[in-house]
């Protein structure tokens, strides 16, 4: 994932305004977000290649920024009432021996409020999930956009390493995002000279003589192709021989 101690990532990006509030900033490292504005704290992707930033990646960030806030509130909220409810059954405790009912309704209001706090600490997690699915897409969406502008020049072809540089981030990385683009046919995997190379799923040009691999699908030697056209050929006509027209080959 992101390397959270590079100080260099974190400066990049200074002069390039960020797409949420426009102040021109460093950034931050966060565990969920990866990497946010020092000043409003709204996520941003580490690529000052313009042309790889687009829309579509700043409302994917949006709705990241807001799961992260909606995740904070219930957290905060849960554990409060998870609090006030250890409270209460430490009260209700105290006063069972003096006023029964009023440490019965304490103990019930107890009871409701720990499973009121335990159902928003959850909520939180769940929303922190919806923001780290956001973000990733978010940076799917600027590792194609890196592709595109690559598009039928002589960087048409790059790397994992090449683009991991780019984007401030691992190669381990970068092969995740660019295997759930090719599943979507949105970037083109080949392996040329025992090394995987990545290219826009929207380049119209001749297949490569290497294996390409797009979401499953493999094209291998031509050769190959044809010598297993040729054996199936021959068995067909194996079968042919051994059923003649007018019987059904199914029944034995």
């Amino acid at each position: 994932m992101v390397d959270v101690g590079a100080q260099a990532t974190a400066e990049i990006m200074k002069h390039v305004p960020c797409p949420h509030c426009g102040a021109q900033a460093r950034m931050e490292s966060d565990v969920v977000l990866r990497w946010v504005c020092a000043v409003c704290g709204g996520p941003r992707v580490p690529v000052e290649d313009a042309a790889a930033h687009s829309e579509r990646e700043r409302e994917q960030l949006l709705r990241a920024g807001h799961a992260k806030k909606m995740a904070f509130a219930h957290r905060a909220f849960g554990i409060g009432l998870s609090l006030t409810g250890t409270m209460l059954a430490a009260l209700g405790a105290a006063l069972a021996t003096v006023a029964g009912a009023v440490a019965l309704f304490m103990v019930l209001a107890a009871v409701v409020a720990l499973v009121f706090g335990i159902t928003y600490v959850r909520s939180a997690k769940r929303r922190d999930t919806e923001a780290k699915e956001a973000v990733f897409e978010a940076w799917e969406t600027v590792a194609e956009g890196l592709l595109r502008a690559r598009a039928g020049t002589d960087q048409g072809e790059v790397t994992g390493e090449q683009i991991a540089r780019a984007m401030h981030t691992s190669v381990e990385d970068v092969e995740r995002m660019m295997s759930f683009l090719a599943v979507d046919n949105r970037a083109r995997i080949v392996v040329k000279d025992a090394e995987l190379v990545y290219t826009s799923g929207d380049m119209t040009s001749q297949p490569p003589a290497a294996e390409e691999v797009s979401g499953t699908r493999i094209e291998g030697d031509p050769q190959e192709e044809a010598m297993e056209r040729a054996i199936l050929e021959s068995e067909e006509a194996d079968a042919d021989a051994a059923h003649p027209p007018g019987t059904d080959a199914r029944r034995r």
